[in-house]
């Protein structure tokens, strides 16, 4: 080993799977111990066996905190571009149940303890992977992604998370080139993204409160699998003003690939981009449609006799809907507003109509309830 070129030696300590064995290198020889400050990967991963002697009492006192030994080693890598942290399968396997554990030693997504080790290897990082121990994290929040994308500027380019047992996600991005989300277990989550050229999910078999928010709307839901439990949906449309001719969200996309949504939430960017399509076609019946009983929508008033033949054809095809909330901006022309009331409440007597204003960055208010 003293004899090969040093570049060498460091390409073959970068590919050790588990940077344990670095650390045992770097007591082999003075040599190995300063390429070790080379190498382009760190990788550590907490095994069973290591978990239980930090939990036993006959040797507890010898083991170093998992959280102490990975950033010492992220702190003396000079320039890394991957980096691997997490719990062995064994450790991942093990259910809430069987174990009784209220400390924070494996919730390596904590943010206090992340923030501790990336600012300093995020210069050339082009891989982060990080892996909970369930037990510690799955009752405490984490903002983590946040952190991830605040010190890597370019970053996340590609996202992968994989999370068996995660039941609440916000997920905010920009551009990514990639997202895979493997979170069979989500009950509510809530996705923004201006476009994903590659979104791919395995399943969401318990889903049933989803909002959406992008650019390009009638992409994006294209690529959701089937979401048979969905019942409550909001979605919006971002930079929804520019281009507005050349969208293709319609409201077919959202009952064809959420046929069982019974609350709808409709933002200003994705009613004027449905209200588009309706405008270029008109609005194509759904057995799914049948399933609806509530809306809310904000409005953007461009024609309100076009605005007015949205409305009435979703009443029409939406037969078992029954609340109807409808917002206007406070900008809009006061005699279109007056008419579109007055002509929606004399069309649908069935639906109980309530009125509402709604502005850029305020919350919606209401200005009658129950006509």
């Amino acid at each position: 080993m003293e004899d090969l070129p040093p570049p060498l030696v460091a390409e073959i300590l970068s590919r050790l799977t588990d940077s344990t064995d670095l650390a045992r290198c770097r007591l082999a020889s003075k040599t190995l111990n300063s390429l070790s400050r080379e190498v382009r990967s760190v990788n550590l991963l907490c095994t069973l066996s290591r978990y239980l002697k930090s939990r036993s009492p006959e040797t507890k006192a010898n083991v170093t905190p998992f959280k102490a030994i990975f950033t010492k080693l992220a702190r003396e890598v000079r320039c890394v571009n991957s980096v691997s942290i997490g719990v062995d399968k064994s450790l991942r396997e093990i259910s809430y149940d069987d174990v009784d554990d209220e400390l924070d030693d494996l919730y390596l997504t904590d943010v206090g303890f992340v923030k501790e080790w990336l600012p300093k290897v995020c210069g050339e990082l082009r891989k982060l992977a990080i892996s909970d121990f369930w037990i510690q994290s799955c009752w405490r929040k984490s903002d983590v992604l946040g952190l991830i994308s605040s010190c890597l500027s370019n970053a996340p380019l590609s996202l992968t998370i994989l999370a068996p047992n995660l039941v609440k996600l916000r997920l905010k991005c920009i551009k990514p080139k990639s997202v895979v989300l493997d979170t069979p277990s989500l009950l509510d989550f809530h996705l923004s993204v201006e476009e994903a050229y590659d979104f791919r999910v395995k399943e969401f078999s318990t889903l049933e409160n989803l909002l959406l928010e992008s650019s390009s709307l009638h992409s994006l839901i294209g690529r959701f699998p089937s979401c048979k439990l969905i019942r409550k949906l909001t979605v919006d449309s971002l930079k929804w003003t520019e281009d507005l001719e050349t969208r293709k969200f319609g409201l077919e996309a959202l009952f064809d690939a959420f046929p069982n949504v019974t609350s709808l939430n409709l933002g200003p960017g994705a009613w004027s981009e449905a209200e588009m399509c309706f405008r270029k076609g008109g609005l194509e019946d759904r057995n799914a449609m049948k399933e609806l009983t509530e809306i809310v929508a904000h409005l953007v008033l461009y024609d309100v006799e076009v605005t007015l033949s949205f409305v009435f054809s979703i009443l029409d095809k939406c037969t078992n809907l029954s609340d109807m909330a409808l917002l206007l901006h406070p900008k809009e022309d006061s005699g279109a507003a007056s008419s579109l009331v007055s002509r929606c409440t004399a069309h649908g007597s069935r639906v109980r109509w309530r009125w509402g204003m709604w502005k850029e960055g305020a919350k919606d208010t209401w200005v009658s309830v129950g006509i």
